[in-house]
Parts: structure tokens; sequence; C-alpha cells
């Protein structure tokens, strides 16, 4: 049995994202498509004797106040096991950004600790762990295109998207999640602008990416002002641009990697942090 696993970690983006309802937890249901795309975290992951050590190459990402510690927190409780782990967390995906990067990292952890304990969990137990830590870790413990329902976590998978590309800015922080939700519950209903994510699921089901582009976009798009962007992509032949989760970075969808590749090179010049990135089948691979 293997004593320590390399496993990537992919970001995800919010293809359509619309609030359908608040549950009396609080929880808001949510309709969504999601995506994983090829901008990936590594996780170097070694059994110890009891302890969870964690290692981060960005300063931000607190020790003890990370998902990749809940969830191994989250295996060895349910599992019973007596063990602990070493995360070692190489971190590309921006973080505070609506791309998913914390749940990817939790989700890899699961399934790292989970093939070196000799998978005390089948699927299905995973994805049950996966919820407790937080809404999109079952997404990224799954990855690929899917329609994601309920308080996110009820997937249907969709036929992954081919010969397109995307291309995401982040620029400007957010407040928390809980807080946008919040800007939207405080909106009349008549200036919220819901998502047709029916139609795009069926024009990804068609292999359509004309009609596809045409249908992502995001309940959260009114909170963000993001007309440069917007203006930058649309001349380059984006077929949409939305903002991914709540904010704050927005995509481009392109269906020519060429004028995908002139998008990043203008974007460039005027933003910081811009990232060109292709679909991918999965949420997590072991390397």
């Amino acid at each position: 049995m293997a004593e320590s696993v390399s496993i990537s970690a992919n970001a995800k983006l919010n293809l359509s994202l619309d609030i359908t309802g608040k549950r009396p937890d609080g929880y808001h249901t949510v309709e969504m498509v999601m995506q994983s795309v090829d901008i990936s975290d590594t996780l170097n992951i070694t059994k110890t004797d009891s302890q969870i050590e964690f290692y981060c190459n960005n300063d931000e990402i607190e020790n003890d106040k990370n998902l990749c510690v809940k969830a191994a927190q989250l295996f060895f409780e349910n599992a019973e096991i007596s063990g602990g782990a070493q995360i070692k967390l190489k971190k590309r995906i921006p973080i505070a950004a609506g791309l998913g990067g914390g749940s990817a990292d939790a989700a890899a952890v699961l399934i790292a600790l989970n093939e070196l304990y000799n998978q005390p969990f089948d699927d299905e137990e995973l994805l049950e762990l996966a919820l407790k830590i937080g809404a999109d870790v079952p997404f990224c413990l799954v990855g690929g295109t899917q329609l994601a329902e309920g308080v996110g976590s009820i997937l249907s998978p969709l036929p992954t998207l081919n010969d397109c590309a995307f291309v995401i800015v982040k620029s400007g922080e957010k407040p928390s999640t809980a807080q946008m939700y919040a800007k939207i519950d405080s909106l009349p209903e008549e200036e919220i602008c819901h998502p047709r994510t029916q139609y795009l699921v069926d024009a990804i089901c068609e292999g359509d990416n004309v009609d596809a582009g045409r249908s992502m976009s995001n309940v959260f798009n009114s909170l963000w002002a993001f007309a440069k962007i917007r203006e930058i992509m649309t001349d380059c032949g984006a077929g949409c641009v939305s903002v991914s989760g709540s904010g704050p970075s927005v995509f481009g969808f392109f269906t020519d990697i060429d004028d995908a590749k002139s998008a990043e090179n203008k974007l460039k010049g005027e933003f910081d942090e811009v990232y060109l990135c292709e679909p991918v089948d999965k949420g997590c691979e072991i390397d």
C-alpha cells in the first residue's frame, strides 16, 4: 500500500448559476451548470502516525482554518481510523475568486486519504462526507460537466464540453459568499435576472457551443461591474461573459482558441490576474 499520493485538484466555473429558493435552515437552493477547468492545485499527501500537518506555498492560507484540514479531520473521524496525514499544497488556483479552489483541495484530500487508507468509503459515502465540508465539494470530487441542484450537491452528468476555451479574469475583492447571497435576497424579484439554465443544458446535450455560450449567465452578474472586461472579451469573439460563483472572477467563453489567446493577451495589458484554460472531465486526478 502506498505511503504517499500526489493529486491534482482542478478549479471550477459556474457556467450558469441561479438561486431557486431558500430553505428553513437558511441555505439557498440553486440550479447550476458547473465545469471543471485545467487550472489546478497540486497536493502531496503522506501517511503519518497520528497528526494532521498542513503546509502551503501561499501564506494567505491559514494552517488551522482551511478546508484541507477540515476534510482530513472529517475523514479520520468518520473512518474511525487511528492515523494522520502530512498535506503539502501547491496553490495555483486564485483564492477567494469564485473558482472553487478550497473546495477542490478538500475533495482531493478525501480522495487521497481514501486511497492511502485502503478505501474505507465508497463513492456515495465520499460524496456524503464532501457535502459536510461545503456545497461545492461534491462537484469537485466528481468534476467534469454537471448540472447541480438542491444546495449544489444533487449532480447530474452532462456531455463534456469540447472545442472551446475560457479566459478568466480575477479583478477586485468580494464580501463573503453569505453576504453576496444576502444582497440577492434584499433585491426585489423584478430586479433579479435569472439565467436560462435549461437552455444551457439542452445546448450542451446537443453539442451546440454557440447556443451554449448564449445561455451562460449568473444571477450574481448584476452585483458586479465588469464592463471593461466584457468589452475586451466580446471584441475578441467571446460567446458570453459572466461571473463564476458569487464573484469576483469573470470568464469569457470562446469557441476559437485563437480568439481566446487574443483576449488573454489584451486583458493582460489591463489586469494582473488573467488565465487561459480549457474544460476537463475530472475534478481531481491522482498523478
